[in-house]
């Protein structure tokens, strides 16, 4: 019984480092060597009607600045509509956006307060665009990025083409620069995974979507309208393309604690997709499948994979060569804690910094799961502090 028992710890332990080192290291490789030929296709040949859809709650901070963007983009107007869609906001921004009303922007001042969601749900259906482009107050585009993202919708099987959202830290923190680096790094499997017509996950501040093609999703969704409206559309058999030409930038949060926060709501939602996209779990599915398990169930269940490796490796530490590798785990996430540390009294240690920011995002994913189980029952959100007027 004894030997069974170490058996199969031995094997919870090696199998839980194959996932994760498959999910992090190995499947951007497998990846980027697949896709070695494919390109995607681009036409000018035809201008579609967009209609940019911005939901807003409390953004008289940067409003008239994401209107100004959006009226100086590098698009036809008599092409393009912006829309913002004010979620009973209690400052200014609908009364700011208002005074755009005559240069084709179309202002929706909701009277009850639905969350992002809702007001997704309620604001698409009225978008005169063929192409709807949803993006947040605070990203703004790149002057040719809807030229750019319209040009890959070249034929009816390309349902949603997804943009490049690159982050900026406004006080230039050092130890946020980690998640502007993993930004990079998600956006460049977006891309690789595109080039199989299955981007898996949009960037929130710019994403398009066929109109017509646009299931409402559910009340309660929780910060994943940028992953569940993608996948259901590829769901529906349609391509998902992802566009690093077609730019726009952000700015992250002010401070690690505030990242943090923001990366648990995202883990929340990460599990609450999970749940309700089952059906990509179909083997049946082929590459879709492959890449949703590579890239996006293997990395939201990593925190219980970790688990797993340090139980058993505990479990099996009388056997030397898998007490250094207990020891060495300890090692690891004592970094993890000093890097924390690093971060709050404002030091750098490259190797250090980025121990702590694969933890503590592993840390808020498995707190943002226990939020999941103890229910979602709204989408309604607070918008960050904006520092850009």
């Amino acid at each position: 019984n004894l030997m069974n028992a170490h058996l199969f710890c031995m094997i919870l332990l090696f199998s839980a480092i194959a996932l994760v080192t498959y999910s992090y290291a190995l499947y951007p490789l497998f990846l980027k060597c697949i896709s070695i030929g494919r390109r995607y296709v681009r036409t000018t040949s035809r201008n579609p009607t967009v209609s940019i859809v911005v939901p807003a709650y409390n953004e008289e901070k940067i409003i008239r600045r994401k209107i100004e963007n959006c009226l100086a983009l590098d698009y036809p107007k008599d092409l393009l509509q912006v829309m913002i869609c004010s979620d009973a906001s209690s400052d200014r921004t609908a009364a700011i956006a208002a005074e755009y009303a005559g240069r084709g922007v179309t202002v929706i001042d909701y009277r009850e307060r639905t969350g992002k969601t809702g007001v997704l749900n309620k604001s698409i259906p009225l978008a005169k665009g063929e192409i709807v482009i949803l993006t947040d107050a605070n990203t703004m585009f790149k002057s040719d990025a809807i030229k750019s993202l319209v040009s890959l919708y070249t034929s009816e099987k390309v349902g949603a083409v997804l943009g490049r959202v690159d982050l900026f830290n406004p006080e230039n923190a050092r130890e946020l620069k980690n998640e502007i680096r993993y930004r990079d790094f998600e956006a460049t499997l977006k891309h690789h995974e595109g080039l199989f017509g299955a981007a898996l996950g949009a960037f929130g501040g710019m994403y398009s979507i066929r109109k017509s093609l646009y299931v409402p999703l559910p009340p309660n969704a929780y910060s994943n309208d940028d992953f569940l409206t993608p996948l259901r559309i590829m769901q529906q058999g349609h391509k998902v393309l992802f566009d690093r030409e077609a730019i726009s930038t952000e700015e992250t949060g002010q401070t690690v604690a505030e990242e943090f926060g923001r990366r648990i709501r995202i883990g929340a939602g990460n599990f609450q997709s999970f749940f309700m996209l089952l059906s990509m779990l179909n083997p049946l599915l082929g590459m879709p499948f492959v890449l949703y398990v590579s890239h996006k169930v293997l990395r939201w269940f990593s925190p219980f994979l970790l688990l797993v490796i340090f139980a058993a490796n505990l479990m099996l530490i009388h056997l030397r060569p898998l007490a250094l590798l207990f020891y060495a785990q300890c090692a690891f996430y004592g970094l993890a804690i000093l890097g924390a540390y690093f971060a709050k009294i404002h030091l750098k240690f490259p190797g250090i910094s980025t121990i702590y920011h694969f933890v503590s995002m592993n840390a808020a994913l498995f707190i943002g799961f226990f939020h999941y189980m103890r229910g979602i029952r709204s989408a309604v959100w607070q918008s960050t502090e904006r520092t850009s007027a």
